[in-house]
């Protein structure tokens, strides 16, 4: 072993020596995690490094998923504010058709009208007419009378042909007839003779003219002459006065029942209570048929129809305006809560975007490759989520908000302040015509006659 030489002067080595490769580096490295392979450089304001971008592309799909979890919520709200906004407008449909008929026009047009026909009457109003003279007075009159001549006229009529008193038996009822059928005779009686009376008593108190009166005249009146000379009815005067038919009627009536009375009295224990009956029972008779006859008042009942008819279009109007408030006040609280879900969505949106770029700030902030300012906040004003701008010069990836541009426009189409000025409209033109009476309303707030001093002489 010891003779063992080694060639070239290896120095013992069997191989000749080689020399290792040159170490291989990429600068200052760093593998760790969530952190740069290369070691960053600074670069301008205006651009995003790819881990900006990365973090604004998450909060784009974090931000989409949160806008479409909101659409149920949407659409829900919606669909309640379309139909609050219909509803609305069926109610606003009636107003509108009150409009146009001018009902509350021609009826305040008619009780003008009427006032000034009676302007000119004095302290004896013709339309006027007293309080005991009411149709529940009178009818009430009436019943009283009608119940005590059936009453009187069935023990008459049973006595007549000797009927019973039981009241089991048929002809105790059927004696009650004749004084139902009574007490219409007696009605149709005043109905009757009310007529002729009224129009008589008209023209009497409204004559200008009276001619002298003695015996002579007043007797070849009756006998001879009932109309001495032609006279001619003016276009707005009553009709002619009929008296025939209405006289004899009433005169046929209570001749029957004071000879009935007669009648029944010959059966009194006392004759000479005979007559007094008689008078009694036809002076009875003949207060219920002047009490209805004298309660016959055309004018007072045009009057009284005149203002029903007002009335009704007033209350129909208040009702149709009520209704219209109803529905406008909860179509309101639909677009307040379809506004409020919108905006809800919308601020979800906005959480995860304004989330990234606080986060890109405060990168930028520690490592400070972009300087220690940070661009300028947009100016703009504008509330458009699609660009996802944060600062000046930056802008994420584009979201769809189309949901949300909807929702909006939908906000912007069915406005409650649009239905209130539809009814504000509508409720001026009402109370125009009522107000205007005379003439036809031409223009709210303006116009020739309406509200500027206008002559208001009637047509």
């Amino acid at each position: 072993m010891d003779d063992v030489r080694h060639v070239g002067g290896s120095n013992g080595r069997r191989y000749l020596p080689v020399p290792c490769p040159q170490q291989l580096t990429l600068g200052s490295t760093r593998l760790a995690a969530d952190e740069p392979v290369a070691e960053p450089e600074p670069y301008e304001a205006h651009q995003l490094s790819h881990r900006e971008a990365a973090r604004l592309i998450r909060a784009r799909s974090e931000a989409e998923e949160a806008l479409a979890a909101s659409h149920p919520a949407l659409r829900e709200a919606g669909e309640r504010l379309i139909d609050a906004w219909h509803q609305a407008k069926t109610a606003l449909h009636p107003l509108a058709v009150l409009v146009a008929e001018r009902e509350l026009h021609d009826a305040a047009r008619e009780k003008r009208r009427n006032d000034q026909e009676h302007a000119d009457d004095g302290a004896e109003d013709r339309s006027s007419q007293p309080a005991w003279q009411r149709p529940w007075v009178i009818w009430a009159v009436i019943l009283v009378s009608a119940i005590y001549d059936t009453v009187f006229f069935a023990t008459s009529f049973r006595d007549a042909i000797d009927a019973p008193d039981d009241k089991l038996s048929f002809e105790y009822w059927i004696s009650y007839v004749p004084g139902f059928s009574i007490a219409m005779a007696l009605i149709l009686s005043g109905s009757w003779l009310a007529v002729p009376l009224f129009r008589h008593r008209s023209r009497a108190d409204r004559r200008r003219w009276r001619r002298r009166l003695g015996w002579r005249v007043l007797f070849r009146r009756v006998f001879v002459a009932w109309r001495p000379e032609d006279e001619e009815r003016e276009r707005d005067d009553l009709p002619w006065p009929s008296w025939p038919l209405p006289v004899g009627f009433a005169s046929l009536v209570v001749g029957v029942l004071g000879m009935w009375a007669w009648l029944r009295g010959d059966r009194l224990p006392q004759p000479e209570l005979r007559w007094p009956l008689v008078a009694l029972l036809v002076l009875l008779t003949i207060a219920a048929i002047a009490f209805k006859a004298s309660s016959h008042n055309p004018y007072a009942d045009r009057k009284e129809r005149i203002r029903q008819r007002r009335q009704d279009a007033v209350d129909r109007y208040a009702a149709l305006a009520a209704d219209a408030e109803k529905h406008l006040a909860a179509h309101a609280k639909t677009w307040q809560e379809f506004y409020l879900a919108v905006e809800d969505a919308a601020v979800v949106v906005r959480r995860h975007l304004t989330d990234a770029w606080t986060e890109v700030a405060e990168a930028r902030a520690r490592h400070g490759l972009t300087g220690m300012v940070a661009p300028g906040f947009p100016t703009s004003g504008s509330d458009d989520l699609s660009d996802s701008r944060m600062f000046e010069g930056l802008a994420g990836p584009a979201l769809r908000v189309t949901a949300l541009r909807q929702a909006v426009e939908t906000l912007n189409r069915y406005r409650p302040e649009a239905l209130a000025e539809e009814l504000d409209v509508l409720r001026r033109q009402l109370d125009a015509q009522l107000a205007a009476g005379w003439r036809p309303v031409l223009a709210i707030g303006g116009g020739p006659g309406v509200g500027n001093g206008a002559s208001t002489r009637q047509r």
